[in-house]
């Protein structure tokens, strides 16, 4: 068959996320590594199409997956949420598109139930694993989980549990959070926590209501001495995505412990990062010419 003079591939992203902010601004630039390199598809172009999910948690993404298949797109990149790749990883086995997701880190989408999702990240049952070990190296019999009360939340806790009773440790109180989340059902989940013995506290949370839970644990005085906090990659994310934090974000993730996922050191990897400044910067200058 004759090789085609461009390839279809979308991209679903919630463009005002700290993850999506930045995975805009990396997926293009990959493509345009592509283009420029005619030896990598042998003089076929990539055309990318991206659209932006919001927040959403499932409706749009269908929306946006369905669409991309009016234009023969061979591949989607996205979604970012768990929640989300769960619902459009079925589209994705009907329509045998493969969903590459950098993000969506829920243990329970695999390649068994859904052949076409392909991870390009860790699945949480290796960061829940180092979280058990940081547990057990402290000798802390028990700890508390702060999480959102959905697939993500659940099925990454559900993991934590079984790898810490491998360490002979135990999940001794569980503060799920309801998706309609503010700062008085925060409250009252932290009055909950602070009545429990344990003070060894794992957050395993969406970049904003993670910022949002420590500022009012701050201010519940939750955050001194005796208290243990341990965010799961969302904290390093922000820490990672964003250019600035506010002051107040700032002096709520003090004294908070939080994972980063490896990635091996490499001749490639140290270009991108010595790439990435003039990147984020023309990212920068883009939206306030806007």
């Amino acid at each position: 068959s004759t090789r085609p003079d461009v390839v279809n591939i979308g991209a679903i992203l919630s463009f005002n996320s700290s993850i999506g902010k930045v995975a805009k601004v990396a997926i293009e630039a990959a493509v345009e590594d592509v283009n420029s390199n005619p030896a990598v598809l042998n003089g076929t172009k990539l055309k990318l199409e991206m659209r932006d999910a919001k927040l959403s948690s499932g409706f749009l993404g269908i929306v946006e997956a369905l669409q991309f298949t009016e234009n023969d797109t061979v591949a989607i990149i996205g979604p970012q949420h768990s929640v989300m790749a769960h619902v459009i990883s079925h589209i994705a086995n009907e329509l045998q598109v493969p969903l590459l997701s950098f993000a969506a880190t829920d243990p329970s989408l695999n390649s068994l139930q859904f052949p076409y999702f392909v991870r390009t990240t860790q699945s949480d049952l290796f960061q829940m694993a180092a979280v058990a070990d940081i547990v057990s190296y402290y000798e802390w019999q028990a700890v508390i989980v702060i999480y959102p009360d959905d697939d993500h939340g659940r099925n990454g806790i559900a993991a934590l549990g079984d790898k810490l009773a491998d360490k002979r440790c135990k999940i001794s109180y569980k503060a799920p959070l309801s998706p309609k989340l503010n700062r008085e059902s925060i409250t009252n989940s932290l009055v909950n926590v602070a009545l429990m013995d344990s003070r060894v506290i794992i957050l395993h949370l969406y970049a904003d209501w993670g910022l949002e839970v420590l500022d009012v644990a701050r201010n519940m005085g939750m955050m001194g001495s005796g208290y243990v906090w341990i965010a799961t990659d969302w904290l390093s994310t922000v820490l990672d995505t964003e250019p600035s934090l506010p002051s107040k974000a700032v002096d709520s993730i003090q004294g908070v412990l939080t994972l980063r996922m490896h990635t091996p050191d490499s001749e490639l990897k140290r270009n991108f990062v010595s790439r990435w400044s003039n990147l984020t910067a023309t990212r920068t200058d883009n939206d306030l010419s806007d």
